[in-house]
C-alpha cells in the first residue's frame, strides 16, 4: 500500500470515527428520549417514581394544601397542620399514585400527542381522595372545602409550545432508531477503512468512551446548573424546591447518566484492549499525558496554559462538588483505559511473519470485544448491587446465633407471657403494599418482620376479586348484613369510597370468594391472606429462633383459617396450648419448632386445636384514644386472670396518620406506660400494638422492657440459690 493511499485511508477512518461519535451522541440522547420521555407509559412510570422522593412529595403536598386553604373557609387555614397531615398520609397511598400517574400521562399527551388539547397536570381526581380523607377525620372541616376542588400543579396550553415539542417529538421518534444504527455503520466503516484495523478499533473505542464521558459530565453540569437556578416562593423555601427538583431530575435522567457511564466504560475498555496489543500504542497515552503536563516553550502557549489553569481553579473553588464529580468521571475513565491495557499487555507481542501479524490483528478484535463485555457486565452487576433499593438488613433480619430466641439467648428462659412482643395494629394495612387506600403502617409484613415486629393484629374477610383487580367484600359469605355495615360507616366515607372504588359489597362482582386481610371492608384495601402467611413461613424458615404471635379478628370460619395455614405451609409451626397449664418458655417453643401462637377474638370452638381463644389468654386496654392523655390501663376485653396483658397503644384516628402517633412512640413514654399498667393490673405487659411503628422507638422500648424482665429473672434465680 502506497504512503498516499495509507494517509488517505487513515484520514477517512478518522473522519468516520468523528462522525460516528457525533451521531452516537445524538442517537443515544434521542433513543433515551424516545423510550423514556416521549413514551407515555414510561414517562408516567418515572413521574410516579419521582413521587417516592421525600422532597418532591413535600412540595406537591404543600401545593395541594395551599390550594385547599386559599380557596376554603377560614377554619381550614387554622387547621392547616391537620390538613397537611391528612394530605401527606394520602399521598403515599396507591389511589393517589394512580391519580398522579394519570395526570402525568395527560401531561405527556399535551407535549407529544397531536390529538391532545390543552390540559393541566391535573390532580382533580386526587381532590376526591383528599375530600375522603379529610371528611373521615373532620366532617366539619371537610364541609368547608371549596366545591370546585381541582388542584393543578402545572397549566399546559397547546398554543404555547405546540410547534416546538410536537415537531421535536416527531423527529425523535425516527432519529431515536435511525441515529444509533447509523453510528454503528460509521464506526464499522472507520474500522474497515483503516489501514490497520486494530488502530481502527482503538480509535472507535476511545471515541465511544469520550461520548459516554462527555454525556455524563454534561448531565452533571445540567443538574448542578438547574438546581442552582431554582428558587422557592410563597409556601416553599429554596432548599425544599431544590430537593423536589433534584428528585424529579434523578427520576427522569438518572438512568441516562448510568447509561452514559456504561457507554464510556465499554468504549474505553475496548479501546484499551486494542491498544494493549501494540506496545507503542500502549505507551502513547502516557507520553501524551506527559506532553500535556510539561511546560510549553512558547510564551503565548504558557500564557494560554496559565489562563486555563486559573479558569479551572476558579471553577473548582465555586463548584467543589461538581468538580469532584467531573474529576471522578475523567479520572476513572483514564484509569479504566490504562488498567485494562496493562491487564491485556501480555497479548501484545508482534508477529514476525505476515500470517502471525494477521493472527495478532484478529486477536486484537476478539480480545477487545470480550474484554469490553466482561468489564461492562461486571460493572452492571456491581451497580445493581450497590444501587439496590432493598433496605439495610436489620438486626432481626441477620441470622441469629444458634440457640437464641427472638435474637437473645436470655429470652429463651422467659415464658411466653413474661417476654414482651412488639406489635402492629392492622399489620396488613401498609402503604408499601399495593392497593391500600388507608394504611395503618408504612412498611409491609416482610419488612415488619425484618425490623423486629413479632405481634401481628390481622383481620380475615371473605372477598371477591373482579376483572380489574379490585376486591369486594363478600357479605353473603361472611353472613354479615351489608346494610348494617354500610350504615355504620360515616356517610362521607361511604360516598367517597363509592366514587373511588365503587359500590361496597360483592353485588357487582362475580367469582370465587377468597380469604383476604382487610379492615372492616375490602374495598379500601385488601391483601390475600395466603400471601401474608407465606411471608411468615419464609421468615420462620430462615430464622430458626424467632417466635411470632398472630391475633386474628375473623369474619371467616375456623375451618377456612385452618385451610389457609395449611396451604401456606405455616401450620407446621403453630403451637397448641392448654389454658390450665403454665405458659411455655420461648426456648421450649424454639426447641420444638412450634413458634407461631395463633389466637382469635372469636369463634375458637375447639374444632381447630391450635386456633385459641384470644381473650382467654389476653386481657387488653381500652381503644379509642386519639391523644396520649386519653390512654388508660383499665380492663377492656379478656378476663382478669388472662395471663398476657396487651397495650392498645395507637392514636385511634381515621384515616390513621403518622404524625399523631409519634407522641405515643417515644421510648420513654412506652416504657413508662408499660410500668404504669403493670402496677395497675398486677400483671406485666406482654404485648404492645401500635400504628406507624416506623415513626417511633417501639423496638427499642421493647428491648428495654425485655432487659428488665431478664434482670428480674436473674434476681429470682440468685434468691432461689440462696444469694
Amino acid at each position: 500500500m502506497g504512503s498516499s493511499q495509507h494517509r488517505l485511508r487513515s484520514s477517512a477512518s478518522i473522519v468516520l470515527v468523528i462522525l460516528g461519535a457525533v451521531v452516537l451522541l445524538a442517537g443515544a440522547l434521542a433513543f433515551y428520549a424516545r423510550e423514556q420521555i416521549i413514551d407515555r407509559e414510561a414517562f408516567a412510570d418515572r413521574a410516579v417514581t419521582a413521587l417516592d422522593d421525600d422532597g418532591l412529595r413535600l412540595v406537591v403536598g404543600r401545593e395541594i394544601v395551599t390550594y385547599i386553604v386559599d380557596r376554603g373557609a377560614a377554619d381550614l387555614a387554622a387547621a392547616r397542620p391537620l390538613v397537611e397531615s391528612v394530605v401527606g398520609s394520602l399521598m403515599q397511598t396507591d389511589p393517589f399514585r394512580r391519580v398522579f400517574r394519570a395526570a402525568a400521562r395527560e401531561t405527556n399527551k399535551v407535549f407529544f400527542d397531536r390529538q391532545a388539547e390543552n390540559a393541566l397536570f391535573d390532580l382533580g381526581d386526587a381532590a376526591e381522595i383528599v375530600d375522603f380523607g379529610l371528611r373521615s377525620v373532620s366532617p366539619k372541616l371537610a364541609a368547608q372545602l371549596p366545591s370546585d376542588l381541582k388542584p393543578d400543579l402545572v397549566t399546559l396550553r397547546r398554543r404555547e409550545f405546540a410547534g416546538a415539542t410536537l415537531a421535536v417529538a416527531d423527529d425523535i421518534r425516527v432519529l431515536g432508531l435511525v441515529l444509533p444504527l447509523l453510528s454503528i455503520l460509521l464506526f464499522a466503516g472507520a474500522i474497515l477503512v483503516a489501514p490497520d484495523r486494530r488502530v481502527g478499533v482503538l480509535r472507535t473505542g476511545v471515541a465511544v468512551g469520550a461520548v459516554g464521558a462527555l454525556t455524563a459530565i454534561a448531565l452533571l453540569v445540567l443538574r448542578a446548573r438547574t438546581l442552582a437556578g431554582v428558587r422557592g416562593e410563597d409556601e416553599v423555601t429554596d432548599e425544599e424546591v431544590r430537593d423536589a427538583v433534584a428528585g424529579l431530575l434523578d427520576a427522569f435522567i438518572g438512568d441516562l447518566f448510568l447509561w452514559a457511564l456504561l457507554l464510556a466504560l465499554l468504549g474505553l475498555t475496548v479501546g484499551a484492549a486494542a491498544a494493549a496489543l501494540d506496545p507503542e500504542d500502549l505507551e502513547a497515552p502516557r507520553h501524551r499525558l506527559a506532553r500535556i503536563m510539561a511546560r510549553p516553550e512558547a510564551g503565548w502557549a504558557r500564557a494560554l496554559r496559565g489562563a486555563a489553569m486559573v479558569a479551572i481553579g476558579v471553577f473548582i473553588v465555586f463548584n467543589p462538588t461538581l468538580s469532584l464529580q467531573i474529576a471522578a468521571v475523567v479520572g476513572g475513565g483514564v484509569l479504566v483505559f490504562l488498567g485494562t491495557a496493562e491487564l491485556l499487555a501480555p497479548l501484545g507481542r508482534r508477529g514476525e511473519t505476515k500470517e502471525e501479524a494477521q493472527r495478532v490483528r484478529g486477536r486484537a478484535l476478539a480480545a477487545a470485544g470480550v474484554a469490553g463485555t466482561i468489564v461492562v457486565g461486571t460493572l452492571v452487576a456491581l451497580i445493581l448491587v450497590v444501587t439496590s433499593t432493598d433496605p439495610e438488613p436489620s438486626v432481626a433480619r441477620r441470622p441469629a446465633p444458634t440457640g437464641t430466641c427472638n435474637g437473645s439467648f436470655a429470652l429463651c428462659e422467659l415464658r411466653l407471657n413474661e417476654a414482651v412482643f412488639a406489635g402492629t395494629h392492622n399489620s396488613f394495612s401498609a402503604s408499601d403494599s399495593p392497593g391500600w387506600f388507608i394504611a395503618n403502617q408504612r412498611r409491609d409484613i416482610p419488612r415488619q418482620l425484618e425490623d423486629g415486629i413479632r405481634l401481628f393484629l390481622i383481620d380475615a374477610h371473605w372477598g371477591v376479586e373482579d376483572a380489574r383487580g379490585r376486591v369486594r367484600t363478600d357479605f353473603e359469605a361472611e353472613k354479615r348484613d351489608r346494610n348494617k355495615v354500610v350504615k355504620a360507616l360515616p356517610p362521607p366515607v361511604l360516598a367517597a369510597a363509592k366514587r373511588l372504588v365503587g359500590r361496597i359489597g360483592a353485588g357487582d362482582a362475580t367469582g370465587k370468594p377468597d380469604v383476604w386481610l382487610c379492615h372492616t371492608v375490602c374495598e379500601l384495601g385488601a391483601t390475600r391472606m395466603d400471601d401474608s402467611l407465606e411471608d411468615y413461613k419464609k421468615f420462620l424458615d430462615e430464622n430458626r429462633g424467632e417466635v411470632v404471635i398472630l391475633f386474628v379478628e375473623p369474619y371467616v370460619a375456623p375451618a377456612d383459617i385452618e385451610r389457609e395455614f395449611k396451604e401456606a405451609g405455616l401450620d407446621r409451626y403453630v403451637i397448641t396450648l392448654d389454658r390450665t397449664e403454665p405458659m411455655p418458655t420461648l426456648g421450649s417453643l424454639v426447641r420444638r419448632n412450634r413458634r407461631v401462637l395463633v389466637i382469635t377474638e372469636k369463634d375458637a370452638d375447639g374444632t381447630v386445636p391450635w386456633y385459641l381463644d384470644g381473650f382467654s389468654f389476653v386481657q387488653d386496654t381500652p381503644l379509642g384514644a386519639t391523644k396520649v392523655g386519653q390512654l388508660s390501663c383499665k380492663l377492656e376485653r379478656g378476663d382478669t386472670d388472662s395471663p398476657m396483658l396487651m397495650l392498645n397503644h395507637w392514636a385511634d384516628l381515621f384515616p390513621p396518620r403518622a404524625v399523631p402517633n409519634r407522641p405515643f412512640q417515644t421510648q420513654r413514654f412506652i416504657v413508662k406506660r408499660a410500668h404504669q399498667c403493670a402496677r395497675a393490673r398486677g400483671l406485666p405487659v406482654s404485648l404492645i400494638a401500635v400504628d406507624h411503628y416506623e415513626e417511633g422507638d417501639l423496638i427499642e422500648a421493647v428491648d428495654v422492657l425485655n432487659g428488665e424482665r431478664i434482670q428480674a429473672l436473674r434476681r429470682l434465680q440468685r434468691a432461689a440459690r440462696g444469694g
